[in-house]
């Protein structure tokens, strides 16, 4: 029994950190969006479309920055 508490233990906080530190931080590298940009498209997505909209989250947050870089803020480089 201890050795069953033990792993469930384990398996919980290595899904928390993996969730949470590891993820972000590979998205940015991925996608280059902020870590806390993904946290939080993950979670709104999720309350909103459950699973599936989970996993659109980080895709349709890449592209609403993209769409508010070229058309909301665009520098003046580009023309």
């Amino acid at each position: 029994m201890p050795v069953a508490i033990a792993t469930a233990v384990f398996y919980v906080v290595f899904r928390v950190a993996e969730d949470y530190l590891i993820v972000p931080k590979a998205m940015k590298f991925a996608v280059d969006v902020h870590p806390l940009v993904t946290v939080l498209a993950v979670l709104v997505g999720g309350a909103l479309l459950g699973i599936i909209g989970a996993l659109v989250a980080i895709p349709a947050a890449v592209a609403v920055g993209l769409v508010l870089d070229e058309y909301v803020f665009p520098t003046k480089e580009r023309k």
